[in-house]
């Protein structure tokens, strides 16, 4: 299994597209990999897809992005957090995390919304540079859609950090002083691998893509490498766009469609979790409700507790909030301590219902085995 390194993509629309609940179906022409020359057997690719899913599923660990350091002369710094949506959970837990580590390390985190608009969060970015802060982390926006700002930043000496606004292969976008991401690339294979390993016979599956949001193209670009390394010339995958409108709506008809089309659908991979919420019940109500499953990434709350209780969906891909987080103040610490722009990787881990036995979902320190990872962050710091 080869995975090359991807193109730097972005989830700068992320937070809008679901705040504004703003999707709809659009067939993408029937795109997909075409396996019709597989030469992958189909024990020997199931085999493989399984020993990938057995190590991705296994507890996380912590991974130090640097050597430790000395972050006293920065105590009562102040470091501002641009978003472009703060009223999602996630990044309200994201943010949680990065003030948590922040009392640790003795800095303030100074939060901006952008509430949807990337002008907005130009001109705080502005704001953030007036009042004096001592770096800057721009969270799903991509620098790309801020160019003037984050020269303006760069020319004063203030360190700009990027957090989940590109795929963790990716190259750091221009003018950054660091990243923080997760491997999409690597979710998206999995949920391959694990259709593959769990389906008796070829599996037959459909994308649900968020073309607009150019972080899941890594994504994409994963599953269909999942298939490519996994799958025999029997399987069959479609990938069919969905572009902006109704959210709901879109979901529920492009699940009708994938199902009406696709006689032999056994798989749905959804791009997050939050489009899955409408997948599923689309499924549900079908008659091939007993033929399909679901797997996606973002491992939310509600997701996981449809895996425990045995419905559509059967696997998600997810990294700890609170974790990235942390990540992101020492990310910005060490780009405040001068040190080579860098990309730090918030490990991903895989969960389906052998995993998920006796585990409290709503724990993120349950997910995710418990790791200390803000101790072993405290003692990089030297605190």
């Amino acid at each position: 299994m080869m995975r090359q390194k991807k193109a730097a993509t972005s989830i700068a629309a992320l937070g809008l597209a679901l705040s504004l609940a703003a999707l709809t179906a659009c067939s993408s022409g029937g795109g997909g990999a075409d396996l019709s020359k597989s030469t992958v057997d189909a024990d020997e690719g199931k085999t493989a897809a399984a020993k990938f899913v057995e190590e991705s599923a296994s507890p996380s660990t912590f991974v130090a992005p640097g050597e430790a350091f000395d972050i006293s002369e920065y105590a009562g710094s102040t470091i501002s957090a641009v978003t472009l949506d703060n009223s999602l959970p996630f990044v309200q837990a994201v943010l949680g995390g990065m003030e948590a580590a922040g009392k640790v390390a003795g800095v303030k985190v100074e939060i901006y919304d952008a509430k949807g608009s990337t002008d907005t969060a130009a001109k705080q970015i502005d704001q953030a540079l007036a009042s004096k802060s001592s770096a800057i982390v721009a969270f799903g926006i991509n620098f790309n859609l801020l160019p003037t700002a984050i020269e303006r930043a760069n020319a004063a000496g203030v360190p700009v950090i990027g957090a989940a606004n590109v795929d963790v292969n990716a190259d750091l976008e221009q003018g950054s002083a660091g990243e923080v991401s997760i491997d999409y690339d690597k979710s998206g294979e999995l949920l391959a691998a694990y259709s593959i390993a769990n389906t008796d016979g070829p599996v037959h599956a459909a994308v649900q893509n968020l073309p607009s949001i150019e972080t899941f193209a890594a994504m994409k670009d994963g599953i269909e490498q999942g298939f490519t390394d996994y799958c025999s010339a029997e399987c069959t995958l479609k990938v069919d766009d969905l572009m902006q409108s109704n959210y709901k709506t879109a979901v529920e008809t492009l699940t009708g469609s994938q199902i009406s089309t696709i006689s032999d659908l056994n798989w749905i991979f959804p791009a997050i979790d939050g489009l899955a919420q409408f997948t599923i019940p689309a499924v549900e109500t079908s008659s091939r409700a007993d033929d399909i499953r679901v797997g996606s990434i973002n491992a939310v709350e509600a997701n996981l507790g449809y895996i425990v209780d045995g419905r559509t969906q059967a696997v998600s891909v997810g990294n700890s909030n609170d974790w990235m987080g942390w990540a992101m103040m020492d990310r910005t610490l060490r780009a405040l301590d001068g040190q080579e722009p860098a990309m730090t990787e918030v490990p991903i881990k895989l969960f389906d219902a052998k995993n998920l036995e006796g585990v409290d979902v709503s724990s993120e320190a349950d997910l995710f085995d418990n790791v200390d990872y803000q101790g072993e962050f405290a003692k990089l710091w030297n605190q």
